[in-house]
């Protein structure tokens, strides 16, 4: 006779079996799954409205750069700057099973940027650990990261923000891989793991040819003085070849057949502004720009982590791979800071202080950041913060003084640059600059007085106020996510989605059909429409000129003030005015 189990017992064992270290280890990889599922989720959730793309240019050039990847109609971007395959080849899987426009945009935000994006959770995890931080605040501070705009807000969009803080922490978290693996195979495949993270980044953002530079100085670095086998670094040499050359090819593709004028190079708009000590001057105050917002829209935590690194790298008692790591963020983020604005043209004055440049170190240095608040001796973290003050406010004063008090944040345009600045100061028409770099100094003042108020209480109250400041930072960044998602995202939904579709549904155009653009109708217009429009290639023409004799509808810019008819003086008999968009400004007209 079989005798039943003894529950008891049987519990008895479970219990034993958790608490083991493999029981442990499997209980913290649950629990960073359903961390990644719930910033998921969130993304997902935050997504949910949006049915049209909204940052013009660069969600159409994106998914019409994608379309053409999978053999579809491209769109003349020629004279506007280069959007490199990396991010389209990742999309473009999409449109092997629908090229309905809605469709598409939805399932490149909720299907491909919101579970990347999401990778930052359990990536922050690794990196925290690897900073000496506990389980348990590694999986919140990971947990709080995940929640910073710049990790989070930009999955709404079908642009390389989505994806770019992901690829940053998971190269540099590869590359430190590649200096402290055990064994040689471990070596070999972080070496190789992090050329091939680092050429796709490249691929993805021309400002992945900072992060090329700066990891193939470490490689020479640490082959030179054998700190890794030197068959590794050759390895890692053959494999960042890959990604270089086949982003080669694809850009090559792309520039073909959706630049066939030319693209803007922006080597060249570096080059043009670096030639002379004027430009030099007006380089290094963009790049002001950039460190001001790194540090506002980290919430401060950004900047001690930035600080701790410098600290780091002159620090001779620290090991080895620890200083090569903080000199290569370190060295990234500078560079970028000046590079990226430089190399921009010069109708774009507001990217002086845009903060996308530096999304994906800032969300790495806020780790740094918030491991020193959680770890590092009160002394260590003072200096940090005292370092970090007197610069910002210097870049702040640069700013005012470029830019004037206040910078816009009302329309979607404004928002989108300064999001973080607007919910800093609360104001979504004008933003203080000198208000918002107050008050996030506040934040990070009273983020460092709780941690010092912790140490000095001591007993349970050290992990209690540090359990605080992260909640209230991940408070924080969760209410600044979801402002801009509702000033911004959800604002602009609606004219961008009436702009795009009611062409579509107000003209009856339809696959078969041509639209012919009349010259003089702005691109933040047409550029949207020739991703809704899948099905042909946009035409364009110049009036008194006839449109071409396939088109089966006309859009021509609209004066204000005048009757729709006027709009388009010579058109040919059978052609009539189908619609009408005042806002926007255009009339379109069907034949027959």
């Amino acid at each position: 006779m079989v005798r039943s189990p003894d529950l008891a017992a049987v519990a008895r064992e479970t219990a034993s079996g958790l608490s083991t270290p493999a029981g442990r280890g499997r209980r913290w990889g649950l629990l960073l799954v359903a961390g990644w599922l719930v910033q998921a989720g969130l993304r997902a959730w935050l997504s949910r409205a949006q049915v049209v793309p909204l940052a013009i240019p660069d969600e159409s050039a994106y998914l019409i750069a994608a379309r053409v990847l999978t053999g579809g109609v491209p769109a003349n971007f020629s004279y506007s700057t280069l959007y490199p395959a990396g991010y389209p080849l990742l999309i473009a899987p999409v449109y092997w099973f629908t090229h309905d426009p809605a469709t598409v945009y939805r399932a490149v935000l909720l299907g491909i940027n919101a579970p990347i994006s999401a990778l930052v959770m359990p990536l922050g995890y690794v990196a925290c650990r690897r900073l000496g931080l506990e389980r348990a605040w590694a999986f919140g501070l990971a947990m709080v990261a995940a929640l910073l705009p710049a990790a989070l807000f930009y999955s709404q969009y079908a642009m390389t923000d989505a994806i770019y803080p992901v690829l940053v922490l998971a190269w540099l978290l590869a590359v430190h891989s590649w200096l402290t693996a055990r064994s040689l195979r471990g070596q070999y495949a972080a070496a190789v793991g992090s050329a091939l993270l680092v050429g796709y980044s490249y691929a993805v953002h021309s400002r992945g040819a900072v992060m090329v530079a700066g990891f193939v100085l470490v490689g020479v670095l640490v082959a030179w003085r054998r700190l890794v086998p030197r068959r590794t670094a050759v390895a890692a040499a053959v494999a960042l070849c890959l990604p270089l050359g086949a982003a080669y090819l694809l850009n090559h593709h792309l520039s073909s057949v959706m630049y066939p004028s030319g693209a803007r190079t922006l080597a060249g708009e570096a080059l043009i502004r670096l030639r002379t000590v004027h430009g030099v001057i007006f380089v290094l105050e963009m790049a002001a720009g950039q460190l001001w917002r790194f540090v506002l829209d980290g919430w401060g935590v950004a900047g001690i982590g930035l600080a701790a690194a410098v600290f780091v790298i002159f620090r001779r008692s620290a090991r080895d791979e620890v200083r090569i790591m903080a000199a290569l963020a370190a060295g990234v983020t500078l560079v970028t800071a000046v590079t990226s604005p430089a190399a921009l043209p010069p109708d774009q004055p507001q990217a002086w202080a845009s903060g996308r440049y530096l999304d994906g170190l800032l969300v790495a240095f806020f780790l740094v950041g918030g491991a020193v608040l959680l770890r590092s001796a009160p002394r260590r973290v003072l200096i940090y913060a005292a370092c970090v003050v007197p610069p910002t406010l210097l870049a702040a004063i640069v700013v005012f003084a470029y830019a004037g008090g206040p910078v816009p944040t009302s329309g979607f345009g404004a928002g989108f640059v300064f999001g973080e600045p607007a919910v800093l100061t609360q104001n979504w028409t004008a933003a203080n600059v000198l208000l918002a770099t107050v008050v996030a100094l506040l934040l990070l003042g009273a983020a460092v007085g709780v941690v010092l108020l912790g140490s000095r209480l001591g007993g349970v109250w050290a992990p209690r106020l540090r359990t605080v400041v992260l909640a209230g930072i991940g408070a924080v960044s969760l209410v600044a996510s979801l402002q801009m998602t509702s000033h911004i995202s959800q604002a602009g939904t609606p004219a961008q989605e009436r702009n795009v579709t009611s062409l579509i549904t107000g003209t009856g155009l339809r696959p078969g059909q041509h639209l012919a653009v009349g010259i003089g109708v702005p691109w933040e217009t047409w550029m949207p429409q020739a991703y809704e429009v899948w099905w042909a290639p946009l035409q364009f023409f110049t009036q008194p000129q006839p449109p071409p004799a396939d088109a089966t509808v006309v859009e021509v810019l609209w004066s204000a003030g005048q009757p729709a008819s006027s709009s388009w003086p010579s058109a040919p008999a059978g052609w009539r005015v189908v619609l009408q968009d005042p806002v926007d400004g255009w009339v379109a007209w069907r034949k027959g």
